[in-house]
């Protein structure tokens, strides 16, 4: 098809002008691409270009072909293409009246039934996309569905018009997962209020997870529950999760509203509806740790500061504390919560190592906290031990331990635990305890220097040598 046989598209007039052979074309828009066809028993090879937003011409070589008035599929395989073996994709074509052999083939079609209104993008969320068909253009487009799996975009660009079987290379840049390069391939196109909207499949799995990464980060039901068991697994999700200490009114709706359904999974505050009513009269004493998912809350927790008040302590306002404690000084960690979504380590972790972070910026010798007997094992291996004490749990009246950090002994101890306790607090310690106040640490702390200097050691190792 030559460049004088393409329609002619809105808006074109300059085009027109500046070289009458291209009627109204914006220039390069009239790509010719080499495909390998098949249809109706035959496979050659071909040459597509755009004719308009919704069709394409199939130029064919000479030969013996069936003058079949009716559509038939046509089969297309790219051979400038991002993976292989290459993936064929079907148009629906038939024949042209030109002297040349052609196939007009329909390039849009209905909405495809797998875009779920749930993969709706954000309307901010945009890419740049480069293939090799389109020869050093970067196009910006802007998604208007997406899920691991597939979604649609629109093309802002008015100089190339995408057609089905195209790869694409879409490069993200998201503000909390960073730089994402997604490779997927069109499959058709389809109009939408007015806009022609082009469909695609992610390609690989690499594509596939930095897809499902950025959603984890970026849509509010997309969650753990979301991803493949092999990736909740994955040291990615906890690169993701950052920690803010949590100021204003907002915030701490979110982190309260995190606190009410995180207790819900577990059968209590059924009855509540407002989550304004946990605050209580310890969180003004408190410093409220949330973690994060981009700009979602998923986990909670808190360290009340007493200053050796003892109506600041809400263990000791249910049951007493050893003096011991109150003459060593101590803080509280309480009302640790994650959505159930988002259970398991990754998330746990950073609350661990954020409240860790916190007791040793205020130099208290022990942590005190209460535990269900589910979490009591867990906190024993990370170096906690029970008192022989116990209190009800403050929502649901379940009986609950009265456990204690000595974050002193822990920090210089060497035993059987270190691997594991090095696996959660090792950051915290690599960050929080530098090595010209080591000395005077372990005066303050009455403990051995050259146990933290070790610890210390060996954190910032397993840092290095794990990135």
């Amino acid at each position: 098809m030559s460049a004088n046989a393409v329609s002619v598209l809105p808006g074109d007039e300059l085009g027109a002008a500046l070289s009458p052979s291209v009627r109204g074309v914006a220039q390069g828009q009239c790509h010719r691409i080499p495909v390998h066809a098949r249809f109706e028993g035959h496979s050659v090879p071909a040459t597509l270009a755009v004719r308009d937003e919704v069709h394409c011409v199939l130029e064919v070589p000479a030969g013996l072909y069936s003058a079949n008035p009716e559509p038939f599929t046509v089969t297309l395989c790219f051979q400038q293409c991002l993976h292989r073996p290459q993936v064929p994709v079907n148009m629906q074509g038939r024949w042209s009246g030109n002297d040349r052999p052609c196939l007009e083939l329909v390039s849009c079609g209905s909405r495809p039934a797998y875009l779920n209104e749930r993969d709706r993008a954000d309307a901010s969320l945009r890419a740049a996309a480069r293939s090799p068909i389109l020869f050093n253009r970067r196009l910006t487009v802007q998604l208007h569905y997406l899920s691991p799996l597939n979604g649609a975009f629109e093309v802002l660009d008015r100089d190339v018009v995408i057609v089905p079987g195209m790869d694409l290379e879409l490069q993200f840049n998201c503000p909390w997962s960073g730089q994402a390069m997604v490779r997927v391939q069109v499959q058709g196109r389809f109009e939408d209020q007015g806009r022609f909207l082009c469909h695609f499949r992610v390609l690989d799995k690499p594509s596939s997870t930095a897809v499902a990464l950025m959603l984890l980060c970026q849509r509010r039901h997309f969650s753990f529950d979301s991803l493949p068991v092999a990736l909740r697994k994955s040291p990615a999700i906890g690169r993701l999760i950052h920690v803010a200490i949590i100021e204003g009114t907002g915030a701490m709706d979110d982190l309260l509203t995190c606190r009410l359904a995180a207790n819900r999974h577990y059968g209590r505050l059924e009855d509540v509806q407002d989550p304004r009513v946990l605050w209580d009269e310890w969180d003004p004493y408190a410093i409220q740790v949330s973690a994060r998912l981009g700009n979602k809350c998923v986990g909670a927790g808190r360290v009340v500061v007493n200053s050796g008040y003892r109506e600041r302590c809400e263990i000791e306002m249910a049951t007493p504390l050893p003096q011991w404690l109150w003459a060593a000084g101590f803080v509280e960690m309480s009302r640790v919560a994650i959505l159930p979504e988002y259970a398991g380590h990754h998330v746990m972790l950073a609350l661990l190592r954020e409240l860790g972070r916190i007791t040793l910026h205020l130099q208290s010798r022990y942590i005190v906290l209460d535990a269900i007997d589910l979490l009591v094992p867990i906190y024993t291996r990370l170096g906690a031990q029970c008192l022989p004490i116990s209190k009800k749990h403050p929502y649901s009246g379940e009986t609950v331990r009265v456990m204690y950090f000595d974050v002193g002994r822990l920090l210089s101890r060497l035993d059987w635990h270190l691997p594991q306790w090095l696996f959660v607090f090792g950051p915290t310690i690599g960050h929080s305890v530098h090595r010209q106040h080591i000395s005077q640490l372990a005066a303050q702390f009455r403990v051995s220097a050259t146990g933290i200097r070790v610890k210390r050691g060996i954190a910032r190792a397993l840092k290095k040598l794990m990135g």
